[in-house]
């Protein structure tokens, strides 16, 4: 069988397995065995074996002959009709599901494409059906012109099948990234020679595993395939759009005469994104994230402006998501010193090179030693002191916060313990935990281990929670909060008043206590300061509600004067205390002992 070399390459790139057989001249009873003559380099990861174990050998000679997939009656169905027979069927040989498409080929041969849909095949949901067809047509040169036009035909007919399975993605139809990357090359060559700007945009669907997860992948498809719909009419302003992958699709905009026609573009396209869809007769709202990058003020090469949108990108979802991103250097600064955070980081942590500082927290009223926040400090020898509000957010994407924290809070545990016994210390020590952390399914188990280590009461314990923690998952979060609760630990929410936290939380956390964050207490001295007259309402509400309050960030006398007009009861800041190491804190222990005597 004559294959062109070319597509011969693209055959042999292919993820799947293409078997091309000759039916073997054998009576009607046998018929349906026939001679393996080629097998794509995809046979030796689909099944595991050497291309040499099956290729010139007849079906009946390998082991497939006597697998329960009944592969002669198929042959011989295919070979008898004429049509493509399509089976999806387990091989009980290799393990794994096996997508089969046998289709008969003018004038003597068959072709088999074999897929492995093992991982499709146990999903959690309805799955659709991927129909991978592949023709594959022989050219053998005849002695008639009429055999040699019909060959040719079919050899065309076979090209564009190919072309199609190798630029095209199956789901959308778009170019895929193949193709795309040849495109956009042809475009950027064509702005060259005009003198023109070139845009290219990268997207990706904000939270789409959400939406697989609620209603499974089907409905990711589904709403992969609208985008692609909507994308398309967008083609009359000469905008092209591909898939790269994923649910990552690229858009090459040109032909606009300025920034701010181009801005207007990409608003269009965003606002079209952002219409509802309609997935399996569910309504679903849905978003984007987009990064920009010009052709040839941001880069010059296809490389460079890849690279570039795809950073510019990549600031959009961390401003937020459904945003739009231009590039900037500063932004591959950014990107570059995060990264070099992140490698540190991990090291940082398996060389045991964080710190825990304590922050001393004093009732208002009797100045007396409430207890203390542990604080997680780092010094890298090459950045100096890396503040935490850095850090911490990149160890929460990393999940470095997890085995991060538990080390923090067994310190923070050992150290409650020593002062207990070396102090006879009563007060309360706060610790700092994540929404990732406390999602973590053994967070809570961990507590509890950690306290029973050390010989330490849970009452003497604080959990500190921001609002993140309520913002995937309210309901679960919550009841993890209740559960540590139950057990005696206090709960206290951090840099209340800030972000989205609002009274309506004190309805259902269970809290033991209510941080006000310093943004207020800073400006609370001004004369007739709005800051003054929330503080004053919250304090006032919290104390009905007994809970414990803490000024964050007292830094002043005037600041302490008006936090104890209001009563609020507690303060943590510079001007009591700023964080300080473990062996610093002995002061603090004596100084008591002295004030009682």
């Amino acid at each position: 069988m004559i294959i062109d070399h070319y597509y011969r390459s693209i055959l042999e790139s292919l993820p799947q397995v293409v078997i091309v057989g000759t039916p073997l001249p054998v009576p009607e009873a046998e018929r349906g065995d026939f001679l393996i003559e080629y097998v794509n380099p995809a046979w030796e990861l689909v099944v595991g074996s050497s291309i040499r174990s099956v290729q010139g050998k007849k079906l009946s000679q390998t082991s497939f002959a006597k697998s329960v997939i009944p592969w002669q009656e198929m042959g011989a169905e295919t070979l008898n009709s004429r049509k493509t027979q399509h089976y999806t069927s387990y091989s009980e040989i290799l393990h794994k599901w096996l997508d089969i498409t046998i289709a008969f080929l003018e004038p003597d041969h068959i072709c088999i494409n074999l897929s492995d849909v093992t991982c499709v095949k146990q999903g959690e949901m309805r799955l659709k059906e991927q129909n991978l067809r592949l023709s594959s047509l022989s050219a053998e040169l005849a002695s008639s012109k009429n055999n040699l036009k019909i060959k040719l035909e079919k050899i065309e007919n076979l090209n564009f099948n190919l072309e199609q399975l190798a630029y095209y993605d199956r789901l959308t139809r778009l170019p895929n990234r193949l193709r795309f990357n040849d495109i956009l090359v042809e475009e950027i060559g064509e702005a060259e020679k005009a003198g023109n700007s070139l845009a290219l945009a990268i997207f990706d669907i904000d939270n789409l595993k959400v939406l697989n997860d609620s209603l499974g992948h089907e409905s990711g498809d589904e709403l992969l395939c609208q985008v692609a719909r909507r994308l398309d009419g967008f083609k009359k302003y000469d905008i092209s759009a591909s898939r790269f992958g994923g649910d990552e699709f690229l858009l090459i905009i040109k032909k606009y005469e300025h920034d701010a026609e181009l801005l207007h573009l990409i608003d269009l396209i965003q606002a079209c994104l952002r219409e509802t869809y309609t997935v399996l007769n569910v309504a679903v709202k849905s978003t984007v994230s987009i990064g920009v990058a010009v052709y040839p003020d941001d880069a010059e090469n296809v490389q460079n402006l890849l690279k570039y949108a795809d950073i510019a990108m990549t600031d959009a979802k961390h401003r937020g998501k459904n945003t739009i991103s231009f590039f900037h250097s500063v932004m591959q600064e950014n990107l570059l010193s995060r990264i070099n955070i992140e490698r540190k980081l991990s090291q940082a942590h398996e060389q045991e090179l964080f710190q825990v500082y304590y922050q001393p927290q004093f009732d208002v009223v009797s100045r007396a030693l409430r207890g203390f926040e542990a604080l997680v400090r780092w010094f890298d020898t090459e950045l100096g002191y890396i503040a935490p509000d850095i850090f911490i957010p990149i160890a929460e994407e990393t999940r470095i916060i997890i085995p991060l924290g538990k080390w923090i809070m067994r310190t923070a545990c050992k150290t409650l313990s020593d002062w207990q016994k070396d102090f006879g210390f009563e007060g309360i020590m706060s610790i700092n935990v994540s929404p990732v952390q406390l999602q973590h399914p053994e967070f809570t188990a961990e507590l509890t281990a950690c306290i029973a280590e050390f010989e330490i009461e849970s009452r003497s314990l604080e959990i500190e929670i921001t609002e993140g923690v309520l913002i995937h998952n309210f309901e679960e979060s919550v009841k993890i909060l209740q559960v540590i609760k139950d057990l005696g630990f206090g709960i206290s929410l951090d840099d209340f008043g800030t972000g989205y936290s609002s009274l309506s939380y004190l309805q259902f956390l269970p809290l033991t206590t209510l941080k006000i964050d310093r943004s207020f207490i800073a400006n609370i001295t001004k004369n007739k300061s709005i800051e003054y007259e929330i503080t004053d309402a919250i304090v006032s509400l919290v104390n009905k509600l007994g809970l414990d309050t803490i000024a964050e960030g007292v830094e002043t006398d005037a600041q302490y004067e008006i936090i104890e007009r209001i009563s609020c009861k507690t303060i943590q800041g510079f001007l009591t205390g700023r964080p300080m190491p473990k062996n610093e804190c002995r002061s603090l222990f004596e100084k008591g002992k002295q004030e009682q005597q």
